[in-house]
């Protein structure tokens, strides 16, 4: 069982890696997303860098936590 505790701390530090670099991506697009709305076109972020990149991260980090699940899905039998 000792190697199914190691494999899960590591999908989860990875998954964790993964989804803090998709919070900084949504604090980008909340910052391009208050420019777009100050300069009156707020549906320009929808199609800005930021959010392609936000949208991006997201992906990954829905990867990463479902091979965490998958991992404390094939838990061994006590």
């Amino acid at each position: 069982m000792d190697y199914w505790l190691e494999e899960l701390a590591l999908m989860e530090q990875a998954a964790l890696r993964i989804q803090a670099r998709e919070e900084a991506a949504e604090r980008l697009f909340d910052e391009a997303l208050a420019r777009a709305e100050q300069a009156g076109v707020k549906e320009h972020a929808l199609r800005s860098e930021e959010f392609n990149a936000w949208m991006a991260a997201r992906h990954d980090s829905d990867a990463a936590w479902g091979r965490w699940a998958m991992v404390m899905d094939a838990k061994p039998p006590a």
